[in-house]
């Protein structure tokens, strides 16, 4: 293309952007492919800051469809930017040329009417539709999607055992059953603080696995919008593994009797408690399970310096 950046000369052209509704383009495109049968012409009158387009209709031909449109100013709307409006033309050898006819400075818009908003209306309805028959298919009795019958075969019985007094059941315990249940359901009740200290004193947890175990029991929107504030108070977070832990301080707050821990979880808090709280104990008991060993290397040593004093 060769782009002429020169004025065409034409002074009596002004410029504009025009922003058409679906139902203006396709009155256009009518008139386009019947315009040698239709007497009138379209017109634009303007008045002030609006203005009137008439496209003439083909049926019947003595009239047309009239738009209601606004003007406004194009640097007000992009005032990053300016727009010039380009014309291709093409000369007697084929070869073609693009001409710059001016600047655009100001928009029409067309304001749509009572069919554009009809026709977005039956859009709408027609996009609800397909969504819904793409969720759900009726399959009707003899229809192409009528599935082939599998014949399910029954697994072979075990042989019984030949002596009776081998098979024991282990029986259930109502009890626990019971625990399990009332336990999720007062774990819910608890406040949402509690519940996530509770889960951090047994294991390290990342964000989306404690979130994940925190919703077993049930979580709401708000307390699960709050996580992470929890989580900034009370725990440490690893930049390795993205894991939290908890801080030291809140294990004081813990509750040996939580709603949620199974007698393992409340042996595992023991110990961690144990740990945590009283660290003097702990470091006795390592030093007292080391001692032996220094005495016994002591005396290992000691025939060694009775026989370097000989």
């Amino acid at each position: 293309y060769g782009l002429s950046c020169g004025r065409l000369g034409q002074d009596n052209i002004t410029v504009l952007h025009v922003k058409l509704t679906e139902t203006a383009i396709r009155a256009l495109e009518t008139y386009q492919s019947h315009k040698n049968l239709i007497p009138f012409r379209p017109s634009i009158q303007f008045q002030g800051l609006q203005g009137l387009v008439k496209i003439p209709k083909n049926d019947p031909p003595n009239e047309a469809h009239t738009f209601n449109f606004y003007l406004s100013n194009v640097g007000k709307d992009n005032p990053q930017g300016s727009f010039d409006c380009i014309q291709q033309t093409f000369s007697s050898s084929g070869a073609s040329q693009l001409n710059c006819l001016g600047f655009i400075q100001d928009k029409i818009t067309v304001c749509a009417t009572n069919d554009s908003y009809q026709m977005t209306r039956e859009r709408m309805t027609q996009a609800e539709e397909e969504s819904r028959n793409r969720s759900t298919k009726v399959i009707k009795p003899g229809g192409p999607y009528v599935g082939k019958r599998v014949q399910i075969r029954k697994a072979p019985q075990a042989v019984s055992d030949a002596v009776p007094e081998r098979k024991r059941s282990t029986p259930m315990n109502p009890a626990n059953t019971i625990r399990k249940t009332h336990g999720s359901s007062s774990v819910s009740q608890r406040p949402y603080r509690d519940r996530v200290i509770h889960l951090l004193a047994l294991k390290a947890y990342k964000k989306p696995e404690l979130l994940a175990r925190l919703q077993k029991d049930g979580v709401n929107q708000k307390d699960k919008n709050s996580l992470g504030a929890i989580l900034q108070q009370v725990a440490n977070l690893n930049p390795k593994d993205l894991s939290y832990t908890l801080k030291d301080y809140v294990f004081k707050e813990l509750q040996r009797d939580w709603p949620g821990y199974s007698e393992i979880d409340r042996r595992s808090l023991e110990s961690v408690l144990s740990r945590k709280l009283n660290p003097s104990q702990s470091a006795a008991s390592t030093s007292r399970s080391e001692s032996p060993v220094c005495s016994n290397r002591d005396a290992a040593s000691s025939p060694q310096k009775r026989l370097l004093d000989s």
